[in-house]
């Protein structure tokens, strides 16, 4: 494997978080002016919550205010793997999530308040007083709020009739896990991002840090592919159930390139499509079994025919989870 780049390079860097190939090493030296709190390198952790943590900082100078601060965070996107304790890597589509602000301060303290963002990553505050300059930089990471406080506060939300939904979602792609065990939020190879893998839109910086947050777009995702399983299993007027609403919900969750649901024309009714056949072993893999290299095989036999491509769909992953429960 490849060695990942770090957040910042030094000969020295003095601090990491503890995990080998970390996303997160601290160049100590670029540290500058004389500070009270808080330590180089220091960490902080967002509350299980969903809250920032209390950062202060204060530095020293016999020079009067005021003071000039500028504040930065950014935290590079890398994916992990699903055993733990393990380097991250590059994902499909690299990207860098950033924030910045300023201050004129009236004292030697700061508090971070990063525009009332919940966020994480190197965090960098550099003050000038006068011909002085001072830089500080720590981390702030996640702390994982567990599945009874993230399902407590899926059936607070006014969406209580999607929270049931957004838990099976959030019990398949992860087992109700936000953060890795280097204390920033999962990310898939093709950048899926937390509790429920998000990857399309692309979630905001809070939404991939702040869990809560990152709740409330799957909900309103999930609301709108529900309104599109409406829409598929009611043309022309056709009835569906309130099971089969949330089979083909799930389905176009995970893309819908196959719907879960056909419309059978002798009984009238809308049943499991057949023209995929799906792996039990894997999460959302099948084959189109309407193709002639894949007609009359088994799976164990699609599984052995190399002329047998499999497909990722959404009938196949709402499958999976439909007989999860």
């Amino acid at each position: 494997m490849d060695q990942k780049k770090p957040i910042a390079k030094s000969k020295s860097a003095g601090k990491t978080d503890g995990i080998e190939g970390s996303l997160l090493r601290c160049e100590v030296n670029a540290n500058t002016g004389e500070w009270v709190k808080p330590s180089s390198c220091e960490k902080f952790h967002i509350t299980t919550d969903a809250k920032l943590p209390q950062i202060e900082f204060e530095f020293k100078t016999n020079l009067p205010p005021p003071y000039d601060l500028e504040w930065s965070i950014r935290w590079i996107v890398q994916s992990c793997k699903q055993a733990k304790n393990k380097p991250r890597f590059k994902p499909k589509h690299s990207k860098t999530y950033t924030l910045q602000g300023k201050s004129k301060l009236n004292d030697k303290k700061w508090i971070a308040s990063l525009d009332g963002q919940v966020v994480g990553g190197e965090l960098t505050v550099n003050v000038k007083a006068g011909e002085d300059s001072f830089r500080r930089t720590i981390f702030i990471l996640g702390t994982e709020p567990g599945k009874e406080l993230v399902s407590a506060y899926l059936d607070s939300t006014p969406d209580k009739d999607l929270a049931g939904l957004v838990k099976k979602i959030f019990k398949q792609e992860t087992n109700f896990t936000h953060f890795y065990t280097d204390e920033m939020p999962l990310v898939s190879f093709d950048n899926g991002y937390g509790l429920g893998q998000a990857t399309n839109p692309i979630p905001t910086y809070e939404q991939v840090w702040n869990w809560k947050k990152h709740a409330d777009n799957v909900l309103s995702i999930v609301k709108s592919k529900r309104n599109s399983a409406k829409k598929y299993l009611s043309q022309d007027n056709r009835p569906y159930t309130q099971d089969q609403l949330d089979l083909e919900t799930l389905a176009f969750y995970n893309g819908a390139n196959y719907h879960y649901h056909a419309w059978d024309a002798q009984s009238k009714s809308w049943v499991v499509n057949p023209n995929i056949a799906c792996d039990p072993k894997e999460s959302n893999k099948g084959w189109d079994v309407t193709k002639e290299e894949n007609k009359g095989k088994s799976v164990e036999d699609l599984r052995k025919n190399k002329k047998s491509k499999p497909i990722y769909t959404g009938r196949c992953y709402a499958e999976h989870i439909n007989n999860a429960q």
